[in-house]
């Protein structure tokens, strides 16, 4: 037997897929985007150093953001996917080890993300044109972001052996990454620091080293010069880490695949059970007789426990980042971290959400059934609209309420003071446009990841790219080039209306295009008929013209059109 026999196969395939293709340019695409406009539209009178050193820092964030958050997304769901459909035991029948099938399995959803990377990694060494970067800066961040990737294509890994559902998979690695990179190193210095009153040097030094962020702040001329040793016990810690979800996948994989893809009886605990009582049997019924797509979209409770979780995390933070920072003004970077982190949670679970009854659907062939029965398109986007509802709107009311909390508190300590109504003003402004635009956040990723789930040839990017379409590639496009700030400049008296000025037209524009889609090419884009007329008919240009190019060579016969 050849030496990694699924690792080779799976390169070979990967290698020819159009999304490998797709993901590499729009990673260069994207740090093109940047460089250009933060050289086109330079700080007044910034000299060429300081240029390349923000040119440098925004683009170190760009890729260790991309290596963080695509991990979760490409291999959170490359071994849950056999487990579900039963696959995963057939490979253990042949002569494989659990070795083999893990690390092929993983080089061929991971060659994408490194073909990304590698995109992008030339495009970072173009501030040492402009000056204020050294090449062994470059070179150490280099590595920390290739150590990022691992780390994370790995604990996607992990997490992957752990379940059989896309959706806990997704969100569990992204957790589990964010937590480990950056909320877990703040919490600790946090609660021993600043709670408990004692040194937490050794501990939070620990903890921190563990962490790929901290590794690229390590690479950084002026703490590496200073103490160059914290960069290399980061970096070799973190690629411990990846070793060790490596070898704790390969042994869940060799345990797991003896489990059974229908899940077992449900435990007697209402708790364990979440929900499914016999109440709630009860309940779906009465859904089922009024609207079976309604039902079997809304039919799982857990979300609900999901949603509510993230809801509770964000309310704590909404009170340290008023009375516990009141209390403790050092603790407000870490809070602000926190902040954007739950952010972008919180958008991965609503795409997912909003992705996972089209993209069962189409794996099981549920979908299919459905469209072959008198049920029209409208009562099946009505019911997914309905169920949409049901697992959103206490969660987002509840959300609703903490701006409103969030709005009290921040207004309270300068209530008493002159400008006290200026001040209300203001903050009540940013609170509301803050509240829209998550509003419409809900509807864009709502339609966006139904007509994505609904139309994509490859349904485990769908997330994927309805995360990128709708929040982080616009977040990313404002704040990285400065593209906020130069608006904000711009209008200094309404410098807090311009997020919601620009976010809101964006969201609505593409609640309008999915929205559209939905109604006018369900039907096409179910049955994967959807352009199939535009291809035939690019393909069939292609070929007349590769026909007409050239002229035949003498005594070779034409071709016969």
């Amino acid at each position: 037997m050849r030496f990694l026999p699924i690792v080779d196969r799976e390169l070979r395939v990967a290698a020819r897929r159009r999304s490998t293709h797709a993901l590499r340019l729009l990673a260069a695409l994207a740090a093109f985007v940047i460089i250009l406009w933060l050289c086109l539209f330079p700080i007044k009178g910034q000299p060429p150093t300081e240029l390349g050193k923000s040119l440098f820092a925004a683009l170190n964030t760009m890729v260790l953001m991309y290596c963080l958050l695509i991990g979760p997304f490409i291999t959170a769901d490359c071994v849950s996917s056999e487990k579900r459909d039963g696959m995963l035991g057939l490979l253990f029948l042949t002569d494989l080890s659990s070795f083999d099938v893990v690390l092929g399995k993983w080089v061929a959803t991971s060659v994408a993300g490194f073909y990304g990377l590698l995109a992008v990694l030339p495009s970072l060494a173009i501030p040492l044109l402009l000056g204020g970067v050294t090449p062994g800066e470059y070179g150490r961040v280099a590595l920390a972001v290739v150590n990022a990737i691992l780390f994370s294509l790995t604990a996607g890994m992990f997490v992957s052996a752990l379940s059989r559902d896309q959706t806990k998979a997704i969100l569990g690695s992204l957790i589990l990454v964010l937590t480990l990179s950056g909320l877990l190193p703040g919490l600790v210095v946090l609660v021993i620091d600043m709670i408990l009153g004692r040194s937490a040097i050794g501990t939070s030094s620990l903890i921190t080293l563990a962490s790929p962020i901290y590794t690229g702040q390590f690479a950084m001329d002026v703490v590496f010069k200073s103490n160059p040793r914290p960069f290399w016990l980061s970096l070799g810690i973190v690629h411990a880490l990846c070793w060790f979800f490596m070898a704790g996948a390969t042994l869940i994989v060799t345990r797991v695949w003896r489990q059974d893809p229908i899940e077992s009886g449900k435990s007697g605990l209402w708790l364990l059970r979440l929900g499914h009582s016999k109440r709630w049997q009860r309940k779906l019924a009465r859904r089922q007789e009024k609207n079976p797509i309604f039902a079997l979209a809304s039919r799982q409770r857990w979300p609900h426990w999901v949603f509510w979780g993230l809801v509770g995390i964000v309310a704590i933070n909404i009170y340290w980042l008023t009375d516990g920072v009141r209390r403790n003004p050092a603790t407000l970077p870490f809070h602000q971290h926190f902040n954007t982190a739950m952010y972008f949670i919180n958008r991965v679970w609503l795409a997912a959400m909003a992705c996972r009854f089209f993209v069962e659907g189409r794996r099981n062939g549920a979908l299919e059934l459905i469209l072959t029965t008198p049920i029209s398109v409208r009562t099946i986007l009505r019911g997914r609209r309905r169920a949409l509802l049901r697992f959103f709107f206490w969660p987002v009311l509840a959300i609703a309420l903490l701006h409103c909390l969030f709005l009290y508190e921040s207004w309270k300590p300068v209530a008493s003071q002159p400008g006290g109504a200026a001040a209300f003003r203001i903050y009540a402004s940013m609170a509301g446009g803050s509240l829209i635009n998550f509003l419409t956040d809900v509807l864009a990723l709502s339609a966006v990841g139904g007509w994505l789930a609904l139309s994509s040839k490859k349904t485990h990017f769908a997330v994927l790219t309805t995360f990128l379409c709708v929040t982080f590639m616009p977040w990313l496009l404002l704040h990285q080039t400065g593209l906020l700030q130069m608006l904000q400049a711009k209008f200094p008296a309404r410098y807090y209306l311009v997020w919601p000025a620009v976010w809101v037209p964006k969201n609505l524009l593409l609640l309008g295009w999915a929205s559209y889609n939905l109604r006018k090419h369900f039907r096409a884009a179910a049955s994967e008929t959807h352009g199939v007329k535009r291809r035939r008919a690019k393909s069939a240009f292609v070929r007349s013209q590769s026909v007409h190019a050239a002229p035949p060579l003498e005594g070779a016969e034409r071709p016969r059109l």
